[in-house]
């Protein structure tokens, strides 16, 4: 069948409104989906007087240490009690050295443990002593989420 010029523009037009109206629609469900993730940030921004993105990142290079240091079973534990675990650890911001390839840019981009922590917390413009405020409020938001003994193997952790 045979549209004129002006059908076809609209029927375009209509399609495109529906494909965006469809990529709105998915939006606003994955904003719903991680709004109980959000709870953590808006704790730490509320408590803590900082951005979401300071939150997200301090989280994310925590979160980052756990795995490091628990074996991977009991962070697998952890993970299932924070919604969007990947979020956080994707918001770690980079540890190199801003495109230096001498060997502190080299070193930098190497770090693990409790230095590749502070060293995140700075990028972030967070202080040091900000670590010790953080990690509260991590093991508590999982032990709401996950119970006791999967914040207990935080705690651990952050004691050490």
């Amino acid at each position: 069948m045979y549209l004129c010029s002006s059908y076809k523009s609209k029927f375009q037009t209509m399609k495109r409104i529906v494909l965006l109206s469809v990529a709105v629609l998915m939006f606003a469900g994955i904003n719903t989906a991680n709004a109980e993730g959000d709870d953590l940030i808006k704790m730490l921004t509320s408590e803590l007087g900082i951005t979401s993105e300071q939150a997200m990142g301090g989280a994310g290079a925590l979160f980052n240490y756990a795995k490091e240091e628990l074996p991977s079973e009991d962070f697998d534990k952890v993970s299932e009690a924070v919604p969007d675990m990947s979020g956080y650890l994707d918001a770690i911001p980079a540890l190199g050295g801003g495109g230096n390839t001498g060997l502190l840019g080299k070193a930098t981009e190497s770090l693990v443990g409790m230095p590749a922590v502070t060293k995140a917390f700075d990028k972030l413009g967070l202080s040091q002593e900000m670590v010790g405020m953080f990690t509260p409020i991590l093991v508590n938001y999982v032990d709401e989420k996950g119970g006791e003994a999967v914040s207990g193997l935080l705690s651990k952790v952050f004691s050490k």
